[in-house]
C-alpha cells in the first residue's frame, strides 16, 4: 500500500465484510485499483481501521493536505464533521500541497483574496486550518507551526421576523413536519439540531415540558435545555403525536428528518418572507426581550451558560434597555 501515490481511499463492502480500496498510478500513467481486506465487522470500526492503516502507510511529508485529511478523520461522527469536510473541499485546491511552514500571515491573506465569500466563511476556514495545525503539533506530526492572520470577526447581522411575518411564513409551510418544526423553533427557541434530534419520549405532555437533552449527550458550550410547552405548541404536538410514525418528533414518511433547508427555502419563496431555522430562534428571543423578559431568564431558556451572551444580543430589544441611564442623566433617579 502506498498512500503517497494517491491521496484518497474508500471503505467498501467486500465478501461480507469491509475492504480499504485505493488507486495507484503506475510508471505508464495508468491508475490501478487496489484492495486490502479489513478485520472490522461494522462500518464505524472499518472506517477507523482504514484511517489508521492509511495514515500509517504514508511515508510522504506532512503537507497541509495530509494533515487536514488525518485531522478530519478524528471528526468522524461529530456534529461538525459535514461542515468541516465541506470547508476543506473549498480550501483544498489552495492549501493541499503547502508545507506547514508556508502557512503564515502572507499566505493566509493571499488565500482570503482568492475566496469570494464573506469574512465569516473565510474566517471559519482559516480557523479550521489553524486547529488542524495545532492538532498536528500536539500529535507529533510536525514540530511547530506559525500563528497567522485571520479575517476580522464580522458584525452579526441578525434579522428577526415580526409576528405578522412569522404568520405569513408559517402559511408558506406546506408539509406537516415543517410546520411543526417552525412552531417548536419559535416557541422554544431551541437550536436547530436539538429540534431535529428530539424524540417523543422526551416530550412530557403531563408536565408540559420538552427535554432537548438526549440520553448520553456530552455537554458542550451549546447547552441543551428543558423548556415548558405553551398552549399553542401543545395543541400542535398533541396532533402530531396522534399521527406519529417514528420515534422522532420531526419525521417524514416514518424517518427522521435531518435537514430543513429545502423546506425553509420553499416556504420563503411562497411567502416572500425569508427565514432560516436559526431565524426562528433569534425571533423568539427578540419577542421575549420586547416583552420585558429579564436577560437571566431568557438565557436559561436559550441554553446560554450565563446571560452575558444574551445581554450582548438581546438586551437592546428590551423596553427598559438603558432606561435607568436616561433617568439618571435627567436627574430623576
Amino acid at each position: 500500500m502506498s498512500a503517497a501515490n494517491d491521496d484518497s481511499y474508500s471503505v467498501q463492502r467486500f465478501r461480507g465484510g469491509f475492504a480499504l480500496v485505493w488507486w495507484e498510478r503506475g510508471a505508464d500513467g495508468k491508475r490501478t485499483r487496489h484492495r486490502h481486506t479489513l478485520t472490522s465487522c461494522d462500518r464505524q470500526s472499518a472506517e477507523a481501521e482504514a484511517s489508521a492503516l492509511w495514515q500509517g502507510s504514508d511515508d510522504s511529508p506532512w503537507t497541509v493536505g495530509r494533515i487536514m485529511t488525518a485531522y478530519l478523520a478524528t471528526m468522524d461522527g461529530k456534529r461538525s464533521e459535514a461542515r468541516r469536510a465541506a470547508a476543506w473541499k473549498a480550501m483544498r485546491g489552495y492549501w493541499e500541497k503547502v508545507m506547514p511552514a508556508g502557512v503564515n500571515d502572507q499566505s493566509a491573506r493571499a488565500y482570503r483574496a482568492t475566496r469570494k465569500v464573506g469574512d465569516a466563511t473565510a474566517r471559519y476556514e482559516l480557523m479550521m486550518l489553524s486547529t488542524a495545525l495545532n492538532w498536528a503539533v500536539k500529535t507529533g506530526k510536525i514540530a511547530a507551526r506559525t500563528p497567522f492572520w485571520l479575517p476580522p470577526v464580522p458584525e452579526r447581522k441578525e434579522r428577526h421576523l415580526t409576528r405578522a411575518e412569522f404568520a405569513k411564513f408559517l402559511d408558506g409551510m406546506r408539509a406537516n413536519h415543517a410546520r411543526l418544526y417552525a412552531l417548536i423553533g419559535i416557541y422554544t427557541m431551541a437550536r436547530p439540531g436539538a429540534i431535529l434530534e428530539l424524540t417523543w419520549d422526551r416530550v412530557d405532555f403531563m408536565r408540559r415540558r420538552i427535554n432537548f437533552t438526549p440520553e448520553g449527550h456530552v455537554r458542550t458550550a451549546k447547552r441543551r435545555t428543558i423548556v415548558p410547552i405553551g398552549d399553542k405548541l401543545l395543541r400542535a404536538l398533541q396532533e402530531a403525536y396522534e399521527g406519529r410514525t417514528s420515534a422522532f418528533v420531526i419525521e417524514h414518511g416514518g424517518k427522521q428528518v435531518h435537514s430543513m433547508k429545502k423546506a425553509f427555502q420553499r416556504a420563503s419563496e411562497r411567502s416572500a418572507v425569508h427565514a432560516t431555522p436559526y431565524t426562528l430562534r433569534h425571533t423568539g428571543a427578540v419577542w421575549a426581550a420586547e416583552e420585558g423578559i429579564p436577560m437571566p431568564e431568557l438565557a436559561q431558556m436559550m441554553g446560554h451558560d450565563d446571560d452575558r451572551t444574551t445581554q450582548a444580543h438581546y438586551a437592546r430589544y428590551s423596553p427598559d434597555y438603558l432606561a435607568r441611564v436616561v433617568r439618571a442623566v435627567e436627574g430623576s433617579i
